[in-house]
């Protein structure tokens, strides 16, 4: 293994630059792994500078400066996190930690993916990570409810932790279990205060067992396939939209019309010895009332110019019908842009409220994850439905379809407003999931079940990702269970068909190349090149140390 890439173990020396609520976060969690460590930030909350573990210290100044970070240690440092609001001063510092120490691991703070991935090639940083990109699974986690404790995701693989329990009488052992249900179990809690722990496969369930497992959902949706729709998948769209808001009457008329075209063809076809094409060509010319030059009614019986005449008047309405349909059309192609869309009869899709940074990359994910989303904001949105106004007003949420919506995810920059928006929502329709973003995770901690469905911190979901990528190498994800840290990584099988493990971590399964199921990671069978290893560690905490 890559000296940079050792494991953290407790004692470990980490600088985390920046004590907003992203890197406050982090540090609780490392204390709780028993790390110690210096923090270098401009300015703390200070409550939080009194709370920190007496195993980190705090430096007041600017992180890039090469002189500060020294001052921190930075040449015995095993790990340096670059977690400030600004994305430049991250990327800044981590370079400098990199030039000062080449074996460290570096982990930066960064909002666009996309440069995070050209940086991460080319400058020696070892992860650079979105703290709204990371915490978006646990909001799509909490909206689609159930045991679902969070999601993550990697290389467009959409990895779920659930929570399930043993039945009441059960005989099955953990690897019985997993082959029934499919599910990889990666810890078990057998009573109400246990810490959770690697069950052995060959171990017995007991009635009460709470098992956290994890499961490969499906491959996420290629977002830049979907920048530019093809004609046919607008034209469905429109038609779509079209047929939901058009007025009853309108429809039923359509669809009756329709119907005498289908009942014309086969009445002329057998009436008058046609073919099915040239039926269809005289039913068109009758309707059109351009016909009657080559093919007509005149030597036919009396019941055929009855019925002929029949469509005659059918095909003045059909005209009438097809004028009103491209009229109303156009005038909702030219007032989309001027006034709110109306949502009332979407069913199971995800209302998301705000469209700050949050915002927008929840659209992102969930329409990545294949979850239909409407937005509510005052502003213009992103590639998703639209319904301008007030969240907190009853006609707007009405307008979004609350009342077939499966959740209603409140991610606006107020919190307050994100918990008036929830209640709201949960007392107009109790059965959609409301689920509110918060800044402080104690009062979100505390108001999980109160009124809501979930209340959730950014900087509370993303924190472990963060930790993970400082202290497990391949980490993609992370996870607080109980009072343990659970984090899942990817490795790629060496030529011998291994992968390295440490003493407390454990193999799941094999992502095979090519897109080819995936294989139990205890098949004896030898794996091809470029598979990957999916395993899962799971780390003690402490007590909290941290309130904020």
């Amino acid at each position: 293994m890559d000296p940079q890439h050792v494991p953290l173990s407790p004692g470990d020396h980490v600088i985390v630059c920046g004590l907003g609520h992203v890197g406050v976060r982090i540090v609780d969690l490392l204390a709780r792994l028993g790390c110690r460590g210096v923090v270098i930030t401009r300015s703390a909350v200070e409550e939080w500078r009194l709370a920190l573990a007496p195993g980190f210290t705090v430096l007041l100044g600017d992180a890039r400066e090469s002189t500060l970070l020294r001052q921190a240690g930075i040449t015995q440092a095993r790990a340096v996190l670059g977690v400030t609001n600004d994305d430049a001063a991250n990327v800044s510092i981590a370079l400098e930690a990199r030039r000062l120490n080449p074996r460290a691991t570096i982990v930066a703070r960064l909002f666009d993916r996309e440069l995070a991935g050209h940086l991460e090639g080319t400058t020696g940083i070892d992860r650079l990570l979105s703290a709204s990109a990371l915490a978006a699974p646990a909001f799509l986690a909490a909206a689609l409810g159930g045991g679902t404790l969070g999601s993550f995701e990697s290389e467009g693989q959409l990895f779920i932790v659930d929570e399930a329990h043993a039945p009441a009488s059960t005989t099955e052992t953990v690897a019985a279990w997993q082959s029934r249900t499919g599910h990889a179990v990666v810890a078990l809690a057998r009573g109400e205060h246990t810490r959770p722990s690697f069950p052995p496969p060959e171990s017995t369930l007991q009635p009460g067992d709470r098992l956290t497992c994890i499961r490969a959902a499906h491959t996420l949706h290629n977002t830049a396939a979907r920048t530019k729709p093809s004609f046919v998948h607008n034209a469905h769209l429109a038609l779509r939209d079209w047929w939901r808001n058009a007025p009853r009457p309108l429809r039923v008329t359509l669809v009756a019309l329709l119907a005498v075209v289908a009942l014309s063809i086969g009445v002329f076809r057998f009436g008058l010895g046609l073919s099915t094409v040239d039926a269809l060509y005289f039913v068109i010319t009758t309707i059109t009332t351009v016909g009657y030059g080559d093919i007509n009614l005149l030597n036919a019986s009396d019941g055929l110019k009855l019925y002929g005449a029949f469509v005659m008047l059918c095909g003045a309405a059909i005209i009438a019908v097809l004028f009103g349909i491209v009229t109303d059309g156009i005038l909702n192609a030219r007032f989309r842009g001027v006034l709110a869309r109306n949502h009332e009869t979407e069913r199971d899709h995800i209302i998301v409220v705000g469209l700050d940074n949050i915002g927008r990359r929840l659209v992102s994910e969930f329409a990545r994850a294949g979850v239909p989303v409407v937005v509510v904001d005052t502003a213009e949105g992103p590639d998703a439905a639209l319904v301008r106004g007030r969240a907190r007003d009853p006609d707007t949420l009405r307008r979004a379809g609350l009342a077939g919506a499966r959740a209603v995810v409140a991610a606006t920059d107020d919190q307050l407003a994100n918990l008036g928006i929830g209640l709201a929502a949960k007392k107009a329709n109790p059965a959609a999931r409301a689920v509110v973003r918060l800044y402080d995770s104690l009062l979100a901690e505390r108001l999980h079940g109160q009124g809501v469905d979930a209340a959730l911190s950014v900087s509370a979901a993303a924190a472990p990702a963060f930790v993970g990528a400082a202290c497990c190498p391949g980490c993609f994800g992370g996870l607080v269970v109980g009072d343990s840290l659970l984090l899942l990584f990817r490795r790629p099988v060496t030529g011998d068909g291994a992968a390295p493990l440490a003493a407390d971590e454990r193999a799941l399964w094999f992502i095979r190349p090519e897109g080819r199921p995936f294989a139990p990671a205890a098949t004896p069978e030898p794996q091809p090149a470029g598979t990957t290893l999916v395993g899962c560690r799971l780390l003690p905490l402490a007590a909290r140390s941290v309130g904020p």
